[in-house]
C-alpha cells in the first residue's frame, strides 16, 4: 500500500477518535487506540465474524443440495454404499466433507495433484492412481470435484484417465 494513502487512513482514524497520535520526536509518531477504537474495532469483527459464517452456511447448503443430486445419480455398490471421490483436498472438499456426513454416500477416496497424507482419515492419493472404475484399489460410482478455482483443469486430468463424464460432477 502506498504511503500517502496510509497517511490518510490513518489522519481519518484520527478524525473519527478511533485512535490518537502523540509525539515521539522529531520523526516518531506514536499511535494509541481509543475506547471509540477499541469499540469500532469490536463492531468490525464481529460483523466480519457473522459474514464469515453466513458464507459457510451458504456454501454448505449448496454443496448438501449438489450432493443430494450425485446421491441420486449415483449408483449401490454390492453392499449397498454409494461411493464417491473427492477430487481436490482444499477447503471446499472439507465443506463437502461435513456436508457428506449427512448423505447416504461414502468417500471412499481422495486425489489431488499438489497434496498427500490424509484427508479426514481417507489416503490422499495422486491422479496416476485414479482409472474410470477405481481411485487407490477403491471402486467408486461417482467423482466429485471440490474445487471450484481449478474445476477445468482437474476436469481435463480426470478425462485423461478415461473416467466417464457421466461419473463426474462438479460442485
Amino acid at each position: 500500500m502506498a504511503l500517502g494513502l496510509t497517511n490518510l487512513l490513518i489522519r481519518r482514524l484520527a478524525g473519527k477518535g478511533y485512535i490518537k497520535m502523540s509525539g515521539m520526536g522529531t520523526r516518531h509518531v506514536r499511535y494509541l487506540m481509543t475506547p471509540a477504537g477499541w469499540e469500532a474495532l469490536g463492531r468490525a469483527t464481529r460483523q466480519s465474524l457473522e459474514n464469515t459464517v453466513h458464507l459457510y452456511t451458504q456454501t454448505r447448503e449448496q454443496i448438501r443440495a449438489s450432493l443430494a443430486e450425485v446421491s441420486n445419480r449415483c449408483e449401490a455398490s454390492a453392499n449397498g454404499e454409494k461411493r464417491v471421490v473427492f477430487y481436490g483436498a482444499g477447503d471446499v472438499a472439507e465443506i463437502a466433507y461435513v456436508s457428506l456426513q449427512r448423505t447416504d454416500l461414502t468417500l471412499v477416496g481422495v486425489v489431488d495433484d499438489r497434496r498427500t497424507g490424509k484427508f479426514f482419515e481417507v489416503p490422499i492419493c495422486g491422479p496416476d492412481r485414479l482409472t474410470a472404475d477405481v481411485v487407490n484399489d477403491q471402486p467408486y460410482a461417482q467423482v466429485v470435484v471440490t474445487s471450484v478455482r481449478h474445476a477445468e483443469a482437474i476436469q481435463a486430468r480426470i478425462d485423461e484417465r478415461g473416467v466417464p463424464h457421466s461419473r463426474v460432477f462438479c460442485l
